[in-house]
């Protein structure tokens, strides 16, 4: 439980609420969760700093070929993970693809450009390729805004450099995430998995060296203090 002044906020017990089987409700509930977080730097710099002495959390902050992941806290069973988005760049993550599992999304700062698509193939799941997809909608996601984005769903972004955001997934729901078969050659310096689960190239665990590195630039850009606010008991 973390305490800020006289108010205390059980991130845990947050977390655990959200109701990942009503789509519209865990839409709901992640808003406000998240967006409590993104309003209280003091708050949310807390829980970034105490990941430098929390060896469970610095072991499952990593290191993407799109950004870094730190680990905010995450569900003993794995339920949920709440991480905080670090983008190193310009990146495009423009291969159709979809998720494991539900997720929100808060943006700290920064901003990207975001296309929804629709599966217009019979299977309307698993494995597909460019040509089972259609551009839904087109939403810019700028600092302050959020989403929530269903496992089944099909999407595409392009990350404006410096991009910070907050990122609340829910339970796994397929063993698996797809990106479009025919364009596999586009992805950015990592594999989307396979049917036969062989080796693919991800993320890795971060060091304590690369942690600080990230803590100090997370400073530098504003997105937390560097320091514990008084009155905040860790």
């Amino acid at each position: 439980m973390e305490t800020h002044g006289s108010e205390e906020f059980d991130l845990a017990a947050a977390c655990s609420e959200i109701d990942w089987d009503d789509p519209r409700r865990s839409g709901r509930q992640a808003r406000k969760l998240l967006g409590r977080l993104g309003s209280d730097r003091d708050l949310l710099s807390q829980i970034v700093l105490g990941i430098e002495s929390d060896p469970l959390r610095l072991g499952r902050s990593e290191r993407h070929p799109l950004m870094h992941r730190l680990s905010l806290y995450e569900d003993p069973e794995r339920r949920c993970q709440l991480r905080l988005h670090f983008f190193t760049g310009r990146d495009r993550d423009l291969v159709p693809h979809d998720h494991k599992y539900p997720f929100s999304v808060h943006v700290l700062s920064g901003g990207y450009l975001h296309v929804w698509n629709r599966r217009t193939d019979e299977a309307q799941a698993g494995d597909f390729t460019s040509e089972d997809v259609t551009p839904g909608i087109v939403t810019l996601e700028r600092a302050g805004t959020g989403y929530t984005f269903q496992h089944s769903l099909v999407h595409q972004t392009i990350v404006l450099p410096g991009t910070v955001s907050l990122f609340l997934r829910g339970p796994k729901r397929q063993d698996r995430w797809h990106a479009a078969g025919d364009m596999l050659h586009l992805l950015n310096g990592y594999e989307a998995p396979t049917a036969d689960k062989k080796p693919h190239l991800g993320a890795e665990p971060i060091t304590l060296d690369e942690f600080l590195a990230i803590r100090d630039d997370l400073v530098r850009r504003g997105v937390i203090t560097d320091r514990r606010p008084s009155g905040v008991a860790a």
